[in-house]
């Protein structure tokens, strides 16, 4: 009825919630933008989770306020709503499993849904266990890159020695024992996301490389003078204090502003009291199925 009403009355604003009876605000959503996308539209909820952030965002929605919202703060979104046209995005599908209801935790699935169509390089922090993979890997599946490899490497886990060769790969002969040439993860994840786990961990020399290939998208296999070219997205994450690396001289501060064309910190469970129990539940759950038992 309401889309029917557009073709005769122009709405400037439309402010919708999700759960309703019938058609859900997401079909109203996708139906309303496929006819008229112009109109700004702010999709709100009490059930919020990654999948509606990131579908509201991607089916076109201005803003998505979780509830409950500070009127305040609706009111001065829906005023820039009224200054702005809402531009559509792609369809994309999410496959990560972030659980959280939590303030924080609505802000950081606000994140990834705009995070979906960029393409800029992201710093993910955090302390150790707040879901930083998770997180890229949400960013990854949500992207236009989401059919190309999502390729994960932690520079803490790899001896430094091989961590060059693991990156840039080398070719037979390269160094002893390198029977066969073998490809590297930038060449792995070409046209994909490569995500670079404790990044704080990596020697200074490779610290060096990895710029050259972030302002060029060139390198070179160990053992090789032939430049490839690659095109993969650069998510790197840490959970230490990069900018006190930086000034005991430990990570070049070149890469450092490189890599943060974007940042997003990680809360930590302390920060997310209403999503212990939560995440209680889905742990139970996994135990239970896991074990076969009530």
């Amino acid at each position: 009825e309401a889309i029917n009403h557009f073709n005769h009355d122009m709405p400037d604003l439309i402010i919708s919630d999700i759960k309703m009876p019938g058609e859900s605000g997401l079909q109203f959503l996708e139906k309303v933008k496929s006819k008229f996308n112009d109109i700004p539209i702010i999709i709100m909820t009490a059930f919020s989770d990654l999948d509606s952030a990131v579908d509201s965002y991607a089916f076109g929605a201005y803003e998505y306020l979780p509830k409950p919202f500070d009127i305040d703060e609706a009111i001065k979104i829906i005023q820039s709503a009224f200054k702005s046209s809402s531009a559509s995005e792609e369809d994309f599908s999410n496959s990560s499993q972030i659980i959280g209801s939590s303030a924080v935790m609505q802000n950081l699935f606000k994140q990834i849904g705009k995070l979906s169509k960029s393409d800029a390089s992201i710093l993910i922090t955090g302390e150790s266990g707040t879901g930083k993979e998770l997180v890229a890997k949400a960013i990854h599946d949500n992207s236009k890159r989401n059919e190309k490899p999502f390729i994960a490497l932690n520079s803490a886990a790899i001896p430094k020695d091989l961590l060059e060769s693991e990156l840039f790969g080398y070719e037979k002969g390269a160094f002893t024992g390198a029977a066969n040439s073998k490809k590297g993860y930038f060449e792995e994840a070409d046209d994909g996301t490569l995500f670079l786990d404790e990044i704080a961990d990596m020697p200074l020399d490779l610290q060096a490389k990895l710029l050259r290939v972030l302002n060029d998208g060139i390198f070179q296999k160990l053992g090789s003078s032939t430049p490839i070219k690659t095109n993969v997205r650069i998510i790197a994450a840490t959970h230490q204090n990069l900018l006190q690396k930086i000034n005991e001289q430990y990570f070049r501060e070149d890469l450092y502003h490189r890599l943060n064309v974007i940042s997003i910190k990680l809360p930590a469970l302390r920060e997310r009291g209403d999503d212990i129990l939560l995440l209680s539940n889905y742990f139970f759950k996994q135990s239970s199925k896991d074990l076969n038992t009530p």
